[in-house]
């Protein structure tokens, strides 16, 4: 036995530990360190701008394209899109089966599928931009500006933001970075509209004559005697000036008529540009790094801000580099603090243990515990899995279970030292006694945790760190406590001529409480009825209350961050958005309890958290503010306040203030989706269902997708004036769409930097509807003159102005509304949509053929993840079933062992009721941890029992000596446990409490079913043959010296 090796070697022995010491610690300085678990993303979005086309357009000539080449990929699970005017966003979710080889060949399938797809685009739309990379954590935002007291111009942040980028992706450790905000750059060749009339030069002529300048193409090549000669045109555009001295055309007299007489030329910013960024109320750029896995964030971080300093140092002057979220100490702070509740814990169970097995048995416990700990990480950094905060809870969940067994060997070593044997004996007993036992509890606890370890996609991200924290530090523990904690306890505890210790040596003395146990067990054991139904009562209890409980997906965070997202009506112009958000910036930055506000227009802004995704790039009425608060505690009564002000001072914006929410990303608390074919009936549906959610307590806004459009103007041409003049219908809008969007004619390179050059009619000419009817359009004279005479469009027809389509969202190729709820921060989503239910349930709204709706949102993402949890629980029961019959060798004792699990169950539903929690995921994974413990302490028992053969007869004392002998160590247990997590219990966040008090209240009370339950059980369905009676000794009448002895140290 590897134990009696180790106690008659103490070289080995001290060997075994100093290895486990070393590579603990080793492992620890070098495992990985982050806030939050690594979604792997099996989403990505498909970017496609077409400008100037309505939505159904984009939908028919762009969207359906692409969905139709997707659809064709076998790895595909999800497609879904949005196609809103010049701009087509479809969101492709892969199989989360998918391995990571896997999930690189979709992605390259899905780039391929786009690429075939732009073929089929018509002219003008703009390549496709695929971004995989929308999950993307990032460690640190970095905001550059301009100083207080200074505005320098975008361009000049641009150059300064990009140089920032590059070095950033150089520096060691950086996996990812994006930048928000970001100006672009063209050489415009800004056209007057008078002058091309004067000459009779259309605009589409000017356009022609830029890009057959730029001959950026190569001419062929010559091969000779003399060898192989590549052939180029000089004249391409390489400066602003050989722009200007493009031939637009040649007059009859000779003349040359150049880009100079028609037009300005220089190099601008993009307007209107496609997004906008502001930091503490100032135009700003921002830069988001991710950093890669497996490296410590604190480490990581301290030397980026070395490496910012140095950029900062020489930046130019005026200009402010400063860090906007740092990742790092929000890691610090919570691993800090997981860390003390855990010492504070540990330190509870060293107390307990010093009056309940004396300061020596709670010494072995206390090296136990971070050979434990420190194994445990070994083995997790050796397998990939850093320390964040759902691999701690797991660490956190198996420290109470870990417990459970270091007791138990330490309290049997203990009981047969002081009976007198020797150490190695006591030794070869203890492990020989509760291996079997130990075994089992471990792979029933393991089994219970495993549809977690394999549940795939971003919640088996999320929660399988825990389950695999605990699986490992669970099977460290098992192999410490057949190993090391029976060997550290045959050297420290006492022997038998120290029996009659002080009680520090051996335990305080049960005293009155012990004999009135020890009554109470004689009654239940008689009155074996009425012990089973007073046990179940509680359980079943329990289970009766469970429905009052509020389902929860995910619990909420306490932090010092929100984030504010706007939504302004279809067809605002960015400049509007962006003037709300001025009004609104300022008033956030004036609330004394915000101290940093980072905004960007028409772009999802840089994550702050792991479960932000980017969805609204492209849209230019969308803005969304980033927001730091100085008190976490007071956040969520600022989000409460602030969703009430600016609903009130800005009432033609949708204004969505939201907290931080753990689990993967949700759109919006409450979803219906309404799908069907026609987009008016669906926005007729949508209305109703929209009304209706309206109606609930607590919802602070609703939106439907499909909602009026952005206004249009629609030009009514009279088709003959057009046919006199020698115009089609499709000349009229190519005219328009090119003078007013430009048209793109070649490039100037500037270093590593292409500049398109875009020739456009002046803006300021154009800004409304009736400017653009004094446009005048260029014709054929009727005399055949080179000359080319102009005609206004108000002489072709009339304009009206009507309502353009709303964006048309699609789901899987179904035209789709989507109807979405909001609540005020703190309602749980579950209990809304249970009063929606009920509204749909008692008045449904009656839906045509070929429609239907389904629920979304919080309650589909939670359904999702217990499917999937649930879809192993027939094989892992079969195999706990099999462990447990291997256990004890008999079907009645496994049925009771199963009984208890669902007791424990129902005691921890029972604890959550009591204390009025939620039950959501952390519970759930708190009420796994209970069963564990409760299913450890009722096989030691029952195996005890096994092995007693008065018990096995069904005698009464007998059995209740037996239960005494074990009652040491099962109440340690149960105390340590309940302390361990007593400080998680009244930190009063919302992650831990409803975990904590599913373990603790459940361990707590189980201790009821271990000593009120199982033992009546045991004795009704255990058999009583004529050999057992015949070879069993007669049971003692009455308590003898020796049970006054261990009733006397129980």
């Amino acid at each position: 036995m590897l134990a009696n090796t180790l106690f008659n070697n103490r070289r080995y022995f001290s060997l075994v530990l100093l290895v486990i010491v070393v590579v603990g610690l080793t492992s620890f300085r070098s495992i990985g360190r982050q806030e939050d678990p690594t979604i792997t993303n099996f989403v990505a979005t498909v970017k496609t701008f077409y400008p100037g086309a309505t939505p159904d357009r984009v939908e028919a000539l762009v969207t359906r394209i692409i969905e139709d080449e997707l659809r064709e990929i076998p790895e595909v699970e999800e497609i879904s899109s949005t196609s809103s005017t010049g701009v087509s966003f479809v969101t492709v979710q892969l199989l989360d089966s998918l391995s990571d080889e896997a999930l690189e060949r979709g992605w390259s399938e899905i780039r391929d599928a786009v690429d075939d797809a732009a073929q089929s685009f018509p002219p003008g739309v703009s390549p496709s931009q695929i971004d995989t990379d929308i999950m993307s954590s990032y460690v640190r935002i970095v905001a550059i500006r301009s100083a207080d007291h200074s505005e320098a111009p975008l361009t000049l942040l641009k150059r300064i933001a990009e140089d920032f980028a590059d070095r950033s992706r150089n520096f060691t450790g950086t996996k990812l970075v994006d930048l928000f905000g970001m100006p672009e750059e063209e050489i415009r060749v800004q056209v007057d509209e008078m002058a091309l009339a004067a000459r009779g030069i259309s605009f589409a002529e000017v356009a022609a004559a830029l890009r057959a300048a730029d001959p950026k193409v190569s001419a062929g090549r010559t091969t000779g005697t003399n060898g192989q000669f590549l052939i180029e045109v000089a004249g391409d555009f390489d400066s602003q000036e050989r722009i200007r001295e493009v031939i637009v055309r040649t007059t009859a007299d000779g003349r040359a008529v150049r880009i100079a007489d028609i037009a300005s030329v220089y190099k601008a910013a993009v307007t209107p540009p496609r997004s906008l960024a502001f930091s503490q109320g100032h135009p700003s750029i921002l830069v988001g790094v991710s950093m890669k896995e497996g490296l410590q964030v604190d480490r990581w971080s301290a030397d980026f801000d070395d490496f910012m300093n140095d950029f900062r140092a020489n930046a130019p002057a005026g200009i402010i580099i400063e860090t906007s979220y740092d990742q790092s100490g929000y890691t610090r702070e919570r691993l800090n603090g997981v860390a003390a509740n855990l010492a504070i814990g540990v330190s509870l169970v060293i107390l307990v243990l010093l009056f309940t097995l004396g300061w020596r048995a709670a010494v072995v416990v206390a090296v136990i515990l971070p050979l434990c700990s420190l194994m445990s990480l070994t083995l997790l950094y050796y397998i990939d899995v850093p320390i964040h905060q759902m691999s701690v809870t797991g660490l956190v969940v198996a420290l109470g279970l870990l417990v459970d067994g270091s007791i138990v060997v330490t309290d049997e070593v203990r009981k047969r030292l002081l009976d007198g044997r020797s150490a190695g004996q006591a030794i070869t007993d203890s492990v020989s006694r509760m291996r079997v036992p130990l075994l089992s509890s471990t792979a029933t606890t393991v089994l219970a945790f495993t549809p977690m370890v394999i549940l795939q996609g971003p919640a088996g991200d999320f929660l399988g760190s825990i389950a695999t924290s605990v699986v490992v530090m669970l099977g460290s523990s098992l192999v410490l406590a057949l190993t090391v904690t029976p060997v550290l306890a045959a050297r420290l505890l006492p022997g038998g001529l120290e029996r009659g210790g002080h009680w520090w040596n051996l335990g305080m003395d049960s005293g009155a409480l012990g004999q009135w146990f020890v009554r109470s067990l004689d009654w239940s054991l008689t009155h074996k009825a009425a012990s089973i139904v007073l046990a179940l009562a509680l359980p079943i209890t329990g289970f009766l209350a469970f429905p009052t409980l509020t389902a929860q997906f995910f619990p909420g965070t306490d932090r010092d961050q929100l984030y504010i997202q706007v939504s302004m009506p279809n067809g605002s112009s960015l400049e509007n958005t962006r003037a709300i958000v001025g009004q609104m910036d300022e008033r956030l930055r004036g609330e004394p309890l915000i101290r940093r506000v980072d905004w960007t227009v028409g772009e999802s802004p840089p994550g702050f958290y792991y479960n932000m995704r980017r969805a609204q790039d492209g849209i230019p009425s969308y803005a969304e503010a980033l927001v730091l608060t100085r008190d976490e505690n007071k956040t969520d009564a600022l989000i409460r306040r602030l969703q009430r002000e600016f609903d009130s001072a800005y009432p033609g914006a949708r204004t969505i203030v939201r907290g931080i929410d753990q689990g993967p990303p949700v759109d919006a608390p409450l979803e219906v989706l309404v799908l069907g074919p026609n987009l008016e009936v669906l926005r007729e549906l949508g209305e109703q269902f929209r009304q209706r959610m309206e109606m609930v307590p607590d919802i602070t806004h609703t939106t439907t997708s499909l909602t009026a459009g952005a206004p249009k103007v629609v030009f009514n041409l009279d088709e003959q004036r057009l046919r006199l003049a020698g115009l089609q219908l499709a000349d009229v809008a190519d005219t328009l769409d090119a003078a007013l969007l430009g048209r793109t004619g070649g490039e100037i390179l500037e270093d590593t930097e292409r500049l398109p050059v875009r020739a456009r009619l002046i803006e300021e000419s154009w800004s409304d509807s009736e400017q653009i009817l004094n446009m005048r359009l260029p014709i054929a004279a009727a005399t055949g003159a080179d000359r080319l005479p102009a005609v206004p469009l108000n002489t072709l027809g009339s304009f009206d102005i009507v309502p353009s389509r709303s964006p048309i969202s699609r789901e899987n190729g179904v035209r789709v509304n989507k109807v979405q709820g909001y609540l005020v921060r703190g309602v749980l989503p579950e209990e809304a949509l249970k009063l929606l239910r009920q509204d749909l349930a008692d008045n449904p709204i009656p839906l045509p053929v070929g429609y239907k709706f389904q629920f979304g949102g919080d309650s589909d993402e939670r359904a999702g993840v217990v499917e999937d949890i649930m879809a192993p629980m027939g094989l892992i029961l079969a195999l706990m079933l099999a462990t447990i019959l291997l256990t004890f060798n008999s079907w009645r004792l496994s049925a009771v062992s199963f009984l208890v699990c669902i007791c424990s169950l129902g005691l921890s539903l029972l604890s959550l009721a009591l204390f009025n929690y939620p039950f959501g995921v952390q519970a759930l994974i708190g009420v796994i941890g209970s069963i564990g413990v409760s299913i450890n302490a009722a096989i030691i028992i029952m195996t005890a029992l096994q092995l007693d053969k008065g018990a096995m007869t069904g005698d009464v004392i007998a059995t209740r000596n037996v239960i005494m002998d074990s009652s040491r160590h099962i109440v340690s247990t149960t105390v340590t446990t309940f302390g361990g997590f007593l400080p998680l219990i009244l930190e009063g966040s919302q992650f831990w409490p409803p975990f904590a008090m599913a373990i603790a209240g459940g361990v707590l009370l189980s201790t009821i079913v271990s000593f009120y339950l199982v033992p009546p059980l045991f004795l009704l369905v255990s058999r009583k043959t004529p050999e057992a009676l015949a070879t069993s000794e007669p049971a003692e009448p009455t308590i003898t010296a020796n049970n006054v002895k261990k009733l006397h140290h129980a």
